[in-house]
């Protein structure tokens, strides 16, 4: 095939010059002959406006007067005009006084809007020219000329005509010229080509070119030349190399010994470096592991002896100090199973596993979770799931709902006002596998650009200074991205700072062959409603969208009251009545409560159901049958609740739910275990072992046996029968691994039936449990052990009939989320008789040894808070009365907790003058405190 780069040179010469004439000469002629169309008709407008100031300057009389037949003769002057072929005189309001037409008459040609305006219009093959008489600055009426173009037309000819004619002149010399001068240029070229054709076919390298001028070509000749010189040279060079070959070769020979003799020995200290290092990691495990038990294990009391106290008798104070203190031990403990979880990730001994999960109900669970802590805020946390997401998946939903309630949770804390959206798409979906996207919208501080890179990175924040506002590890978004890359996706965020965050990543999943299909007979139910949606947020009224489209509810909706009012009214009028609002409890204008009365009040509306949809708490009964509601949600609502409530709002029956009022709540059924039952508690802790056993009484074991190590566990086993064993797995002497290996051995020698065994130990990695399953235990507890996650395990072992559960410990958080803020009040007792006597209930025994604690470390914080106040040493002085502060709540000395906290306060306001102000009021009260409690140990030691 023949194309522009395969011709000679000389054609690429000629057929450039003359592309390149060709389209300057084109050029030149269009925009003559366009220059040439606009001046002829500048000329032929110029000549008629000429003509028609004359004939309105003479109709001017003819108009004052309405003199038609002056005005008929001033308009047949144009006859001598073969281009005018018709005209009209026409007086101020527009109508027809004189006309003229050269051949039959026409219709008037357009219509106008002022009429005191002059318009030249080019239309077809016409040229229209209208323009106003005036006398005197007095608009009197105007004349309006239609005329032909042909005179134009023909100018235009003639100049065509010419320009075809210069055109083709010039391409004959352009023609000419190109073919005379690609010889000059070429030539050089055509020979220079020859030359190196035939010293490549010859190899005759020492030849030299000839050049013929100085130009570029010139300098390509001498360049060749220098070229042919450098390869002779080389030539001379490679000759004298091969004869230096063998030399060379020996040589480079003794030098690759050399080497290998040096990689060999390398080779040898990487090996001894990759053992050292096998050691290392060996190492690092271990400590993970001491550390894991190390660190779990006083959480386990913290949070053990907490959950136990919230079952005493408890006033509002105290209730509120318990709450806060269980969030903070649980907020300690989230921070160490991030570092724990970073180090399994890091070490690669993180496993994803893949097993049947609701999406929906996994996503819907970390936003009900969170729900709390967004309504504090004032936030709106609005979660929407696909309506055509299946309805099981193979996934991990441990590892889900940790990425989902870090992103969710880091949108509410850095999200000051406004909204956090949550939505589950469905991308794409096959017989097999569906894609998941996951998005958490914020409108909080946003990121910096500069911050983006990194923001994955661990321990990085968006504010790591030391006045950040905002705390945390770093740790929560790298372990985020590093699991849903374990999931085989993808984590991105798009963000900028002060216009919010989006954080969206992307799961391919594998569809259940346990799927079940909804049934739609049920959504059928739902077909033809016709209900209207009011919610001033946009977010709120997409995700109701959605999810009444696919319920086949006809809706609409109303950003304000007044516009759902309007609507509201304007469909009854039309017999088009709603038969269901969904309303919005804050609203501008007027709140959700408002607008239900309104509508509740006028009897044209009365009879539509209303459903509330609020995102500030609770709403009582009273308030909702004032207000005609038929049903109350709590955002973020459930897709599942929120079909329910609309069934049962309008007379149906959801099949696979029962309704349940207008809460979410289900209360467990608590499991009663049979009288008799013995249970062996192995633990070496003294703390653990009061939380453990506590914990058993409170679900109804009373018969339970304590072992404090392997060894004494193995002995008491032997010489009695236990139905269950809780057993620690780090202890002295005998750990609980041998212990659990040594009792199976022993079942398996003497035939013995086996002994169920369970692990409650503070390693929380999923190593520690399979190796607790290995060693013979056959289910695993992770400490802090919760009560309510103790007795449904207990159940599963000793309550043959209960099937097992899975255990969600996120979900038993949900109702604990909240804190009430501590009573303000100015009276405050000495010593809380009521906090004083339900930890002197709960400690039984150990409760004098936690009295001289304290009457030992209070004179000690004391001293601290005074001497860091002379020093000025702010940190110090908080800390100090921070300790105190939390030591004299739990137990029971308000007073001097509430003076602590003021000093607390004012140090953490850099204000030390103020804060040693409260000094002498704090030592005082620390004294009749510290002799109110001698004087209780005394009265109790007495009584006992």
């Amino acid at each position: 095939m023949i194309t522009f780069k395969n011709l000679p040179i000389k054609k690429k010469l000629r057929y450039a010059m003359l592309i390149t004439a060709y389209s300057v000469l084109l050029v030149t002629l269009s925009v003559q002959t366009v220059s040439e169309y606009m001046h002829s008709r500048s000329l032929l407008v110029s000549k008629l406006e000429t003509l028609v100031e004359v004939i309105g300057a003479n109709a001017q009389a003819a108009l004052m007067f309405e003199d038609t037949v002056a005005a008929e003769q001033l308009l047949n002057g144009f006859s001598s005009t073969n281009e005018i072929e018709a005209a009209y005189l026409l007086n101020p309001e527009g109508e027809r006084v004189a006309d003229y037409h050269r051949e039959k008459k026409q219709p008037w040609a357009f219509t106008l809007q002022e009429l005191n305006q002059p318009v030249t219009l080019f239309s077809k093959a016409k040229l229209h020219l209208y323009r106003p008489i005036n006398l005197d600055g007095q608009f009197i009426g105007a004349i309006y000329i239609q005329s032909n173009l042909s005179e134009l037309y023909l100018h235009l000819t003639h100049i065509l005509f010419l320009v075809m004619i210069a055109a083709l002149i010039s391409i004959v010399l352009a023609a000419m010229l190109s073919a005379r001068l690609q010889k000059l240029l070429a030539r050089p070229i055509t020979e220079l080509a020859d030359t190196i054709s035939e010293i490549t076919e010859y190899q005759q390298y020492d030849r030299q070119v000839q050049k013929y001028d100085n130009d570029e070509i010139g300098q390509l000749y001498d360049c060749f030349n220098n070229m042919l010189m450098q390869i002779k040279e080389r030539d001379d060079r490679l000759q004298q190399h091969r004869e230096n070959l063998e030399a060379t070769v020996t040589s480079r020979t003794n030098e690759l010994k050399m080497a290998n003799r040096g990689l060999k020995e390398n080779l040898k200290e990487l090996n001894e470096a990759k053992e050292a290092a096998l050691d290392a990691v060996k190492a690092k495990s271990s400590f993970l592991a001491n550390m894991s038990h190390e660190i779990r294990t006083p959480m386990n009391g913290v949070l053990g002896m907490l959950d136990l106290m919230k079952d005493t008798p408890l006033t509002k104070t105290q209730n509120d100090f318990l709450n806060t203190a269980y969030s903070s031990a649980d907020s300690l403990l989230s921070i160490i199973n991030d570092i724990l979880d970073f180090s399994k990730i890091e070490a690669g001994k993180m496993t994803i596993e893949e097993v049947d999960i609701s999406v929906r109900d996994v996503v819907e669970d970390v936003c009900t979770l969170l729900a709390g802590t967004a309504r504090e805020k004032g936030l709106e946390l609005s979660c929407y799931t696909d309506v055509d997401l299946p309805a099981t998946l193979k996934g991990d939903s441990v590892r889900l709902r940790q990425v989902l309630t870090n992103l969710i949770g880091n949108a509410v804390k850095f999200t000051i006002k406004g909204e956090v959206s949550v939505k589950v798409n469905l991308i794409k979906r096959s017989q097999t596998s569906a894609q998941i996207e996951f998005s958490v919208e914020d409108t909080g501080i946003g990121i910096a650009e500069h911050i983006l890179p990194t923001l994955f990175n661990e321990f990085t924040q968006a504010d790591g200074s030391t006045t950040r506002k905002f705390g945390g590890t770093g740790l929560g978004l790298t372990i985020s991205r590093q699991l849903v890359e374990l999931m085989g996706g993808n984590i991105r965020v798009i963000s900028a700072e002060g216009l919010g965050s989006t954080f969206t990543f992307t799961l391919e999943m594998a569809i259940s062959q346990n799927q079940c299909r909804q049934k739609s007979q049920v959504l059928h139910a739902l077909d033809g409603i016709r209900a209207l949606v009011v919610d001033d947020n946009h977010t709120n009224r997409e995700i109701l969208r959605h999810y009444l489209t696919a319920w086949g509810l006809d809706h609409n909706e109303a950003s304000t009251v007044k516009d759902a009012l309007q609507i509201l009214r304007k469909a009854y009028n039309n017999n088009q009545p709603y038969e269901l609002v969904f309303l919005d409890m804050n609203m501008p204008d007027m709140d959700g409560l408002e607008l239900s009365k309104v509508i509740e009040d006028d009897p044209d509306l009365q009879s539509i159901r209303r459903i509330m949809l609020s995102s500030t708490g609770f709403i009582t009964q009273e308030q909702q049958q004032a207000a005609g509601l038929s049903a109350c949600l709590s955002k973020p609502f459930r897709q599942s609740r929120l079909l329910d409530t609309t069934m049962q709002v309008m007379h149906y029956h959801h099949a696979s739910q029962q309704p349940d009022g207008l809460t979410d709540q289900h209360e467990p059924e608590t499991a009663v275990f049979p009288e008799g039952i013995q249970i062996l508690l192995v633990e070496d802790n003294m703390v653990n072992q009061k939380v453990a056993t506590s914990m058993l009484k409170k679900i109804g074991l009373s018969h339970i046996h304590l072992a404090e190590d392997g060894r004494e566990a193995l002995d008491m086993s032997r010489h009695q029968t236990y139905d269950l064993v809780l057993m620690d797995c780090q202890m002295p002497e005998m750990s609980g691994y041998e212990a659990t290996g040594l009792i199976r051995q022993r079942e398996r020698e003497q035939q013995l039936p086996r002994i169920p065994i369970i692990a409650m130990t503070a390693n929380a990695m999923a190593e520690d449990r399979e190796k607790c399953l290995a060693a013979g235990m056959d289910d695993y507890l992770s400490k802090p052990v919760k009560i309510d996650h103790l007795r449904e395990r207990l159940a599963h072992w000793l309550i043959h009939d209960t099937p097992p559960q899975t255990a969600t410990p996120e979900a038993a958080e949900t109702t604990r989320a909240i804190a009430s803020k501590p009573d303000q009040s100015k009276q405050h007792p000495l010593i809380d008789q009521s906090v004083f006597n339900a930890l002197q209930e709960l400690m039984e025994e150990e409760f004098p040894v936690l009295i001289n604690s304290y009457l030992e470390d209070a004179p000690k914080l004391m001293a601290d808070i005074r001497f860091s106040s002379k020093d000025a040493d702010r940190e110090v002085l908080v800390r100090a009365a921070h300790t105190l502060k939390s030591s004299s709540n739990n137990l029971g000395a308000t007073q001097l907790a509430m003076i602590a906290a003021d000093i607390e306060k004012e140090g953490k306001a850099n204000q030390l003058a103020e804060a040693s102000a409260l000094i002498a009021s704090l030592e005082s009260t620390l004294d009749e405190t510290l002799k109110a409690l001698i004087i209780k140990t005394k009265n109790n030691q007495k009584i006992d």
